[in-house]
């Protein structure tokens, strides 16, 4: 038959999915359906602006209830080779457990706060963007073309070292996006956008 190449794959793909019940899957797939689609968004300067706010912040004043946030939803290597100044990461992928990912970045946030959304090439932020309104965030945008359109502008740009990165502060456990500051377990935010 035709699907017989495909078995192998369809076994293990389901294997896979096996661990998860099937409304966490069939809601998974809903929402990188999601992905598509008109949703608010703001241009690459515009971003800068914001991104240069969060900096001047003292780091204190960051974590506060209505400071704005940059969420990069990225994956951790592609927000480690350059990142937006001040931004969190909290990668999309997979989008079943982006909650698990994202959560501890929001505890305490203000439903008004501004809130914005990056990815490569504004696809995967869009999924991220749907999720938080339907979490009561009201006031969240999506860097319009994603860091494509910000490189394109040659705009500035954290870059990590993972690998010192690792050995240096490993991370969290209870904070993904975050790592260790050495003190008992307690967590700091990875990009203080200092460097």
């Amino acid at each position: 038959s035709v699907c017989k190449p495909f078995m192998p794959l369809c076994h293990s793909v389901i294997n896979d999915l096996s661990a998860f019940c099937f409304s966490d899957v069939l809601t998974a797939a809903m929402r990188w359906l999601w992905t598509f689609g008109r949703v608010p968004e703001l241009e690459a300067i515009q971003l800068l602006d914001v991104s240069n706010r969060i900096i001047s912040l003292p780091l204190i004043q960051r974590s506060s209830p209505t400071a704005p946030r940059i969420i990069d939803v990225r994956t951790r290597a592609e927000y480690a080779a350059g990142h937006i100044p001040g931004a969190l990461n909290a990668s999309f992928l997979p989008p079943w457990s982006w909650s698990s990912r994202v959560e501890p970045l929001l505890q305490g946030v203000d439903p008004g706060t501004e809130l914005y959304v990056i990815c490569l090439s504004a696809h995967r932020s869009i999924g991220a963007l749907k999720w938080l309104n339907e979490r009561g965030f009201g006031n969240v945008k999506q860097l319009k073309g994603g860091m494509q359109a910000w490189r394109s502008q040659r705009l500035t740009e954290v870059k990590e070292d993972v690998a010192a990165n690792q050995e240096a502060a490993p991370a969290c456990s209870g904070c993904p996006g975050r790592q260790t500051s050495g003190e008992e377990g307690t967590c700091k935010p990875c990009c203080t956008a200092e460097s």
